[in-house]
């Protein structure tokens, strides 16, 4: 790795630390005009850092990311409102900033939705998120807005601006949760995303309750846990996987354990808050809250066995449908999906991929010869001592009897050709091949790069056999 790439993987880390150290510094200081305006420039900074990466770097769905850091701006201009009237010694709440504050919500929740946009079997995720969120949504209205609505000490503004902070919360958390839910390879970006918001949700259920029972005052650490998120949110931009398209093998259908147990959860939480808040005049209603409990946990129980021989069988079915029996190659199948994601990738990131076509010399006159459970063994052999060579990142995939090829992602023709022979020099029982190599092109298809490498190998066949040929650029 390079040094300039060395210090785009590191750059996250480094604005997180200079946005953490915004926190550490308002927290620290007593509340007044110079912590405010550190405040001010923290929230600044957070915009700022996200709209740059936005413009400097290939991120995938660049407009999402542009939303993010249009909203939080929005956030920094209410910011600069609220602690002008507060110490100006004004009334700031409810003020003209809770419409700024109110604003950026939409930019979220759109921003939210692009992430997850392209993937078009999120039907499931999108339902379980509900699930969440809906639950989420009576336990906030039972112990955060409710209690409050008849306080004869809140203005009707007041009670508004209060719940419409949690009731927007509760709009973006299945938005996050479906992403979270349809990605199943977890990117770093994301997760960063996920624990962000919850900081953000987290300060906004306590600032709506402190506003609401009067304990809220500026300076704390429910300022702070904002500033934690706006940190959070720019190292998930500038994270290395935000560039990188989410990839989602999941069916519609996709369960896990810790997932169920999680929907289990919200799902009886609202009759658990029934049963809680409701009275002793209501005793019927606590009967059938308790019983949904049991009910629902009797029909947990069976689909936990449902899910777990589900997953026995799809691991055994997704195993068959990726990869060749014989020698543990990818094959043609995954080949292709495989190939049309480092195309994507190598586009969007300005990056080298080479393609080799490898076919064995002579592979019939061998079986022939030695016989086709010889032959077999050979070809196992070849990819084991192959994967010792190759990175993790590599691709090695069988496509015919005793053809195969391999992706080499971020690689040029000339270091492709060094790994190729390395491997030409490994094929057991003093085997050779031959093999086309080539680098992708611009405005290249996946077909057409396949042909070029094909038709390499076939003039290495022409030319004597046991050599690399490269492809015509």
């Amino acid at each position: 790795m390079d040094r300039s790439a060395l210090s785009i993987e590191h750059t996250w880390q480094i604005l997180l630390g200079i946005a953490l150290l915004f926190f550490a510094v308002y927290v620290a200081l007593p509340y007044g005009t110079f912590a405010s305006s550190v405040y001010v420039a923290a929230s600044v900074f957070s915009a700022v850092a996200v709209a740059f990466a936005v413009r400097s770097r290939a991120l995938f769905y660049p407009l999402a990311w542009l939303l993010l850091a249009c909203g939080l701006a929005l956030c920094a201009m209410g910011h600069a409102i609220w602690y002008w009237l507060d110490l100006y010694g004004l009334e700031p709440f409810p003020s003209l900033a809770d419409v700024f504050y109110l604003a950026a919500y939409p930019l979220f929740a759109t921003s939210l939705w692009l992430l997850g946009s392209q993937d078009i079997r999120d039907d499931g995720a999108l339902s379980d998120a509900l699930i969440i969120g809906i639950s989420a949504a009576v336990l906030s209205w039972a112990l955060l807005i409710a209690p409050y609505m008849y306080d004869p000490d809140l203005t009707f503004l007041q009670l508004f601006i209060s719940a419409a902070y949690p009731v927007a919360d509760l709009i973006l958390l299945p938005l996050i949760l479906r992403l979270v839910f349809l990605h199943r390879t977890r990117l770093t970006a994301h997760r960063l995303l996920l624990i962000g918001w919850f900081a953000y949700f987290t300060a906004d259920l306590l600032y709506a309750h402190g506003n609401s029972v009067g304990w809220y005052t500026p300076g704390g650490l429910t300022d702070g846990l904002w500033l934690i998120a706006y940190a959070l949110f720019i190292a998930a931009a500038w994270h290395p996987s935000a560039t990188v398209e989410p990839d989602s093998h999941a069916s519609r259908a996709e369960l896990s354990g810790r997932r169920l147990l999680l929907l289990g959860a919200a799902s009886v939480l609202v009759p658990m808050v029934i049963l809680i808040t409701s009275g002793t005049q209501f005793e019927i209603v606590r009967i059938a809250a308790f019983a949904s409990i049991l009910l629902f946990l009797l029909v947990m129980h069976r689909m936990a066995g449902l899910l777990r021989e589900t997953h026995r069988q799809a691991e055994v079915l997704e195993g068959l449908s990726q990869i060749d029996p014989l020698t543990g190659a990818v094959n043609r199948r995954q080949l292709d999906y495989e190939l049309k994601r480092e195309i994507s990738r190598a586009v969007r990131s300005h990056t080298d991929l080479s393609l080799a076509f490898i076919d064995l010399d002579h592979f019939k006159e061998f079986n022939d010869t030695y016989g086709h459970q010889v032959g077999d063994s050979l070809l196992k052999q070849l990819v084991t001592v192959w994967r010792g060579v190759l990175r993790s990142t590599d691709v090695v995939a069988r496509i015919g009897g005793e053809e195969f090829l391999i992706l080499f992602p971020d690689t040029n023709s000339e270091q492709a050709q060094i790994v190729l022979e390395r491997l030409r020099n490994l094929v057991p029982r003093g085997q050779t091949f031959s093999a086309g190599l080539a680098t992708l092109e611009s405005d290249e298809t996946a077909d057409g790069f396949i042909a070029r490498a094909d038709k390499a190998m076939y003039t290495a066949k022409h030319r004597g056999r046991n050599r690399i040929f490269l492809a015509d650029n």
